[in-house]
């Protein structure tokens, strides 16, 4: 019924203050009428805005804020499988047992609200609010093992043209996969795989993005407060974690189509805001300080320290000084 009750809002939603009658809905959707007219009720009862009209049909007053596969796909170049979970664990870890079964690449996996979302280095990633946006993308990608950075820069590098473009916010990344505005981070990714060691190949991939598009309901925790932000603090525009997914979605596959060709990573150096300032890198709990110089066009970042020119393609990078 839920899934009904959701594509009935959709078409009401693409028809807002039209008539919109049941026998229309129930062929689209290949159900009887009676139940579009139950659905209907449920929905008055969650005292969205309907109208009915015994003779004509229905009326939706006004817009409402629906996050569906349907309202994600209408805004999308190209169809993709769209799996959403109204609360799970991670997208991650769903994605990761899709993918190990067999599901194709292009899939995607969103969990309205998670209950364990994690980031790099183990730490967890606060998602059990709807404000966010916590998705996971289910790749194929014919790439040897040391090169799957190249996944999370390219991630990266839409996530944060997407966010701008949808909002108008400026955003900054910092090294590897943190998305920022300001000096708050508003995004992080995790990229995680499998391997094939007959051939040193990836069997998949799953890229994990989780966005604030708003503050927790009861805020930001206090240990979180002072380095995390979202793109909005009051009210998103409506539709907009649809509008955003999907521009997400259509910007990650237009680089990837050329991932061979790195052309994300001009715009990934551009958007760095780690580089000239100095910093400390956590390598597997060995620490190494110095100024951030360049990233090189595998992503590894270039660091000048004392005993000299170093370059890192894993760890975790912390700003010393702004």
């Amino acid at each position: 019924m839920n899934n009904i009750k959701d594509k009935i809002l959709f078409i009401l939603n693409k028809n807002i203050g039209k008539t919109v009658s049941g026998a229309e809905i129930a062929k689209e959707l290949g159900i009887t009428r009676n139940s579009v007219w139950k659905a209907i009720n449920t929905l008055k009862k969650q005292c969205f805005d309907i109208v009915s009209s015994p003779n004509s049909g229905y009326i939706l007053n006004k817009e409402v804020d629906i996050f569906t596969s349907d309202s994600i796909s209408v805004h999308l170049k190209s169809p993709h499988k769209i799996l959403i979970y109204d609360e799970a664990d991670s997208s991650n870890r769903i994605a990761k047992e899709l993918a190990m079964s067999g599901e194709s690449e292009g899939t995607i996996v969103i969990v309205k609200s998670q209950t364990q979302g994690k980031g790099r280095m183990g730490r967890s990633f606060i998602s059990s609010s709807e404000n966010g946006l916590y998705m996971t993308i289910i790749l194929r990608p014919i790439v040897l093992a040391r090169d799957a950075l190249s996944i999370t820069t390219l991630g990266a590098v839409a996530v944060s043209e997407a966010i701008e473009k949808t909002s108008g916010e400026t955003t900054q990344i910092k090294w590897v996969n943190d998305i920022y505005i300001g000096k708050k981070k508003v995004s992080g990714i995790l990229c995680e795989a499998g391997l094939n060691f007959e051939s040193g190949m990836l069997d998949y991939a799953v890229i994990g993005i989780g966005i604030n598009i708003l503050p927790p309901s009861d805020g930001f925790s206090p240990e979180i407060s002072e380095i995390a932000t979202s793109i909005y603090e009051k009210d998103a525009p409506c539709g907009y974690k649809s509008r955003l997914c999907a521009e997400i979605i259509d910007m990650f596959f237009d680089y990837y189509a050329k991932i061979e060709q790195k052309d994300y990573m001009k715009a990934y150096k551009q958007k760095s805001n780690i580089l000239g300032k100095e910093i400390e890198i956590d390598v597997g709990g060995k620490i190494a300080s110095g100024i951030a110089v360049d990233i090189d066009d595998d992503a590894s970042l270039i660091v000048k320290t004392d005993d000299g020119i170093k370059s890192f393609n894993s760890g975790d990078a912390r700003i010393k000084r702004w």
